[in-house]
């Protein structure tokens, strides 16, 4: 490296050289003069109390190229102070007229400030790529960001979707149900005429069987209570006369029994048979009417199943939407909190950043710019520079 080099360059001059080097580039002196009389204890006083010369002015050039070398933290602190030494008077001499002494000390000085610069520029470029690296980093998180917030954007507009199908699928069953109901009423209406023939015909049946044909027999010896049971169906519809002659006509024995008698059990009995058929008729004729209703009702009940079941599946495929849009919002959040997070180092690694390129670029235009200005100076501005230091 430069900075050896130079270590090695310097340590090739030695400290004997190093004396004649800043004795070459110290200013000549005039021929020693007669010695002075000694001072007397007067004088000497008067010396003493009379104020101290100003300090002569460094040369704001020279300054930068100063404050260059001591920025050189890795050289020999021997090394240092010799160059900071020599630097005045090295750089004081114009261009072309430096001895070879002085050429030397400029080309270490111009080492160490090269060597200096590569490693500002190694520290800019160091801070660099930490931000590069966290912007790497950034623009991911970011990345993740976007994709968890178009995310959650498509999950809640699923939810939207899943909440309109189930409020049609809740529609469709209300509807359902109504005209389940409504079919269930037709049924009713439908087969209440029906219905009403199939239990008196039964009612009838029944009568016929347990009642009039034990009075018909003639055996029984509670016929007064049969007779009983065959009154509700004989309500209109039967002669007067024959009604009178029934209740006699029932409380005798077979045996007991006349010709009227006999025709008028044998009337009962085809007013009974009529009545059957009439009532078999009826129910018979009522049967695919009321067969289609059932149907009906049948296909309301399989309708209002579907769209119950739909509904449910609705209500399932809702809830499922909700439960994602959830879950892509917690990932949204964390994809977000995740990108805050990193925000601070963002931030400082930047900071740094930028204050080790202000440093270096503060360094080239100052200190850098000084040492070139000095280094390449020709001797009319050396003669006044010298003059404006020396006022």
């Amino acid at each position: 490296c430069s900075q050896a080099r130079s270590r090695r360059r310097l340590s090739a001059v030695g400290p004997q050289t190093s004396s004649a080097a800043a004795a070459v580039m110290a200013p000549r002196t005039m021929p020693r003069k007669a010695a002075a009389p000694a001072a007397t204890k007067r004088e000497t006083q008067a010396a003493a109390a009379a104020p101290a010369a100003k300090k002569q002015k460094v040369d704001p050039a020279c300054r930068g190229i100063i404050e260059a070398i001591e920025q050189a933290t890795d050289l020999p602190e021997a090394c240092r102070k010799m160059l900071l030494a020599c630097i005045p008077k090295a750089f004081a001499t114009p261009n072309g007229q430096r001895h070879e002494t002085q050429s030397s000390m400029v080309a270490m000085v111009g080492e160490v400030i090269n060597e200096v610069t590569s490693k500002l520029e190694e520290a800019a470029v160091a801070e660099r790529e930490k931000v590069v690296d966290i912007e790497g980093r950034k623009t991911q998180l970011e990345s993740a960001l976007k994709d968890a917030e178009e995310q959650l954007v498509a999950a809640t507009e699923e939810v939207g979707t899943k909440t309109a199908a189930f409020a049609e699928a809740a529609t469709a069953t209300d509807a359902a149900k109504a005209a389940r109901q409504e079919k269930q009423e037709m049924q009713r209406t439908g087969d209440l005429a029906m219905v009403t023939s199939r239990v008196e015909k039964i009612a009838l049946e029944t009568v016929m069987s347990a009642n009039l044909s034990v009075i018909i027999e003639g055996q029984s010896d509670d016929a007064a209570q049969h007779y009983n049971e065959l009154l509700p169906f004989l309500q209109g519809g039967v002669d007067e006369s024959l009604m009178s002659a029934l209740p006699s006509s029932c409380g005798k024995k077979a045996a007991e029994r006349g010709s009227f008698d006999t025709m008028v059990l044998e009337q009962i009995g085809t007013l009974f048979k009529d009545k059957l058929a009439a009532l078999a008729k009826a129910v018979d004729e009522a049967a695919p009417a009321a067969e289609e209703r059932a149907a009906d009702v049948a296909a309301a009940q399989a309708a209002l199943e579907a769209a119950s079941a739909a509904q449910q599946a609705a209500a399932d495929a809702l809830n499922g939407s909700k439960g994602a849009e959830q879950g892509a919002a917690a990932a949204a959040r964390a994809a977000k909190d995740a990108l805050s997070a990193r925000e601070p180092e963002y931030a400082s690694a930047t900071t740094a950043c930028d204050d080790k390129a202000t440093v270096l670029e503060n360094f080239k235009l100052y200190n850098v710019a000084s040492f070139e200005l000095l280094r390449d100076r020709a001797a009319v501005e050396a003669s006044s520079i010298a003059v404006s230091g020396g006022a």
